[in-house]
């Protein structure tokens, strides 16, 4: 990380002012005529009070501390040690003038006047001394206070964002804003090749080609992890000079701004070390942001993993009854087909067909959950006739559908839906013939479609045993089957409803799980409607 500095260090060659001499360096710059005025007033006012003090009788003791009240309130409205030493000099003189025998000349025939002159001096001068150090604290405290204020807001915006670029656009703008001009930052992701510019007054960066003179010095950054350019041993004839964003071994950026002018401007007058601490916090943030994402790319590989580990431990012990069933029954009809009858090759031939249309729907479930879940498959939308969708899903419907009673009850009025109508298509058929596996024969299975004004509905009902409160939560999870018994000897990978939720999610809405009283269930989900105008 980067120390905050604030004394005065030699950097690169130069001194580097440290608030305090800002401050003041900022004071010498103020128009002498102005504090000229100022005192000047205020002298004449203290003049007036002494001369009306005298005529009252008052000591010269008096007549002096309104002078050195006089001096202490110079001080206070006036910020330059010259001026601060003209008024003492001068509350002498005109006190000497004015107040001293002779009168109105610069003599003195009493002996204690020098002395009084040169006490009075002096008091006066340590008087404007401490007022003017006074107010440089104050000022030095003001600019601690923008300092520490900007390294805050700094900091609470970066610790606020979570994405690499704009962690690193909010640093250029902030390092703008502080310098009041153009800081390139070169991104590691990016490559030293490519810079980012921010310019005051612009809202976004602009990303330009690096020029060669910079370049070397931009790759020895990244590389060393240590300042380059302008007043550093590493490409010192630079104008730029070059700061590692950077935290451990790990060099995240390069932030580069001119230093030709760097007296100028605001750069003198904040210490360097804000503009180092502002990386640090950026070097921080873009370090949270990089074990954010380690870890999310972790918990992302470990659940890929675990998908795996589920599909080969679920395909090494739900596929070996029907593929053993296929196997078997084509060796019977190949070894026996001519001493079997006509009602048991027919049988053999049907088992074999129901299996390997299993297999292929598994298969098609398989590839669409794999291409969902990775986001390569696109949705092709289209307006569709909600009920058509549903009697095309019911041709397809799995061959045991006859011993079941399957009731279609279509809305009263036409419901046109935006959608990809081959994967509702699949979504429909799947979720029959999932109430076709966990139902008895001769339940009734019912479909139906309703407009809700803003989104379709379809749903699909059973009067079968219904599923237990508990696992209700986990029925839509890849690869979880439940504990209901099945209706035949096969077990169900339990993608079925993974891949109906996925592909309702994909069209933006979502898919429900209700209790069909008395016993049953109810899936259901929403479609989105499409808004058809009809021309006459």
């Amino acid at each position: 990380m980067f120390p905050l500095r604030s004394d005065n260090r030699h950097m690169g060659g130069k001194i580097q002012k440290s608030p305090l001499f800002a401050v003041l360096g900022a004071a010498n710059s103020r128009n002498l005529v102005l504090d000229f005025l100022i005192y000047n007033g205020v002298l004449a006012v203290c003049t007036l009070v002494g001369l009306l003090f005298r005529s009252l009788g008052f000591s010269d003791a008096t007549i002096i501390s309104v002078y050195i009240l006089g001096v202490l309130i110079s001080a206070v409205l006036i910020t330059n040690y010259i001026s601060n030493f003209i008024v003492s000099f001068e509350a002498m003189i005109v006190f000497n003038f004015f107040f001293t025998q002779p009168l109105f000349t610069l003599h003195a025939y009493d002996a204690e006047y020098p002395v009084t002159f040169v006490v009075m001096l002096i008091v006066s001068y340590i008087s404007c001394t401490i007022a003017a150090r006074l107010k440089a604290i104050a000022r030095q405290s003001d600019a601690m206070y923008a300092r520490t204020k900007l390294l805050f807001d700094t900091a609470s915006q970066l610790h606020k964002l979570s994405g690499y670029d704009e962690i690193l656009f909010t640093t250029g703008a902030q390092l703008t804003k502080l310098m009041n001009k153009q800081v390139c930052l070169y991104d590691q992701s990016r490559g030293a090749d490519t810079c980012l510019v921010f310019s005051p007054g612009k809202s976004s960066p602009e990303e330009l080609p690096t020029d060669g003179k910079s370049l070397p010095a931009v790759k020895r950054v990244f590389m060393t992890g240590s300042e380059a350019g302008s007043g550093t041993d590493e490409f010192p004839a630079n104008p730029m000079r070059f700061l590692p964003v950077s935290s451990h071994d790990r060099v995240y950026a390069v932030a580069a701004y001119s230093v030709e002018d760097e007296s100028d401007d605001r750069t003198g007058q904040f210490d360097r070390g804000l503009i180092v601490s502002v990386l640090g916090e950026c070097s921080m943030a873009l370090e949270k942001e990089r074990i954010q994402r380690e870890k999310e790319e972790e918990v992302l590989r470990r659940r890929n993993e675990k998908l795996r580990a589920d599909l080969l431990r679920s395909i090494s012990h739900d596929l070996r009854t029907p593929l053993t069933s296929i196997s078997g029954n084509a060796s019977n009809l190949l070894t026996s087909a001519d001493t079997l009858d006509e009602a048991t090759r027919r049988q053999l031939y049907q088992d074999i067909y129901d299996d390997s249309t299993w297999l292929s729907s598994l298969v098609e479930n398989l590839l669409a959950v794999s291409r969902i879940e990775d986001g390569t498959m696109q949705l092709h939308r289209s307006p569709e006739l909600l009920d058509d969708i549903i009697s095309e899903a019911l041709l397809h419907i799995d061959r045991r559908s006859s011993a079941y009673k399957i009731l279609f009850e279509p809305s009263a009025d036409p419901i046109i839906v935006d959608v990809d109508g081959r994967l509702i298509v699949q979504v429909l058929i799947n979720l029959v013939d999932n109430a076709i596996r966990y139902t008895p024969p001769g339940t009734t299975i019912r479909i139906r479609s309703e407009n809700l004004r803003d989104c379709a509905k379809v749903s699909v009902s059973d009067d079968g045993p219904g599923i237990p409160d508990e696992e209700k939560d986990r029925v839509f999870a890849m690869f979880y089957s439940g504990s209901r018994k099945v209706t035949d000897s096969k077990r169900s990978l339990g993608l079925g409803l993974a891949l109906c939720r996925s592909i309702v999610r994909a069209h933006e809405c979502e898919i429900m799980l209700d209790d069909n009283l008395p016993h049953g269930c109810v899936f259901s989900f929403t479609l989105p409607i499409k808004e058809v105008t009809l021309h006459e």
